[in-house]
C-alpha cells in the first residue's frame, strides 16, 4: 500500500463535525511510516486544503467529490460546473432547493442543503446529463461521470501510483466508488448500505473510532 484517501464528514469527523484526534494521530502515524494520507471530499478546495494542512497531512486533496485535486499547491480541475449550473437553475424553477454557503467557493459542481429532499432532485433532474448524491450532509449535482474516484485516479497519476495500491476509507454515497474500485476499500460502521456493499470491510465502530479500526484491519497500525 502507497497510499490512503479518507473521507472526512462522516468518517474523520462525526455528526457534529468533530474531528476525531485519534484518528488524527493515528494518520499521522501513517503518514510517517510512508504511506501518502489524502484527505478526500465533498467539501470545496479551500475547506478540505486548510483541515489538510492544520492536521499535518501532506498527499494530495481531494475536493468537490474528484472535481478538484490540490498536490504541492497545484490545481487539477477536473470537473465542469456549467451542466450543474443549468440542472440547478431549472430545479428551482420547480422547487425549493438552496445552496450551500460553502458553494461561494465551489468551482465544479452544485451543494445544496441538505433538507432537501434527494428523490424529489432526483425526480426532477431525470434525464438531465448530471450525478446527483447524498453525503449525508448535502446534495451534490455534479457533471457526470464525476465522483471522488475520479479524482482519486488523478491524484495517483501525479503521485505516479497504481489505484491499486490506495486503500479508501468513507461512509456516503460519494464514496462508493472510490471503495469499490480502491486496492482496499473500508466502510465505517455508520456507512450507508451501498457503501457497506461495495466494501472490502466494514468497520464494527463509526467515525474516527471505524477509521482507527480499519488502520488496524489494514495492518497499518
Amino acid at each position: 500500500m502507497k497510499a490512503l484517501a479518507v473521507d472526512i464528514d462522516g468518517t474523520l469527523a462525526d455528526d457534529s463535525r468533530r474531528v476525531s484526534l485519534e484518528a488524527v494521530a493515528a494518520l499521522r502515524a501513517v503518514q510517517d511510516s510512508g504511506v501518502q494520507v489524502m484527505l478526500a471530499s465533498g467539501n470545496v478546495l479551500p475547506i478540505a486544503y486548510a483541515l489538510s494542512n492544520y492536521l499535518g497531512l501532506t498527499g494530495p486533496v481531494i475536493a468537490e467529490n474528484g472535481g478538484i485535486v490540490c498536490f504541492k499547491q497545484k490545481v487539477w480541475v477536473l470537473g465542469d460546473q456549467r451542466m450543474p449550473m443549468e440542472a440547478y437553475e431549472y430545479l428551482v424553477t420547480k422547487m425549493g432547493a438552496e445552496r450551500l454557503f460553502t458553494d461561494r467557493w465551489r468551482e465544479t459542481e452544485v451543494g445544496l442543503k441538505r433538507e432537501v429532499d434527494l428523490d424529489d432532485v432526483k425526480k426532477v433532474l431525470e434525464g438531465w446529463d448530471v450525478e446527483v448524491e447524498t453525503t449525508g450532509w448535502a446534495v451534490h449535482i455534479m457533471s457526470k461521470g464525476m465522483n471522488k474516484l475520479v479524482g482519486v485516479r488523478k491524484a495517483c497519476e501525479v503521485l505516479g501510483i497504481s489505484i491499486q495500491d490506495v486503500a479508501a476509507i468513507g461512509d456516503s454515497d460519494n464514496d462508493e466508488a472510490m471503495i469499490r474500485e480502491c486496492g482496499w476499500g473500508i466502510a465505517v460502521a455508520n456507512a450507508f448500505e451501498c457503501t457497506k456493499k461495495a466494501a472490502s470491510h466494514v468497520a464494527s465502530s463509526g467515525d474516527g473510532k471505524g477509521v482507527v479500526e480499519a488502520l488496524e484491519w489494514l495492518r497499518l497500525r
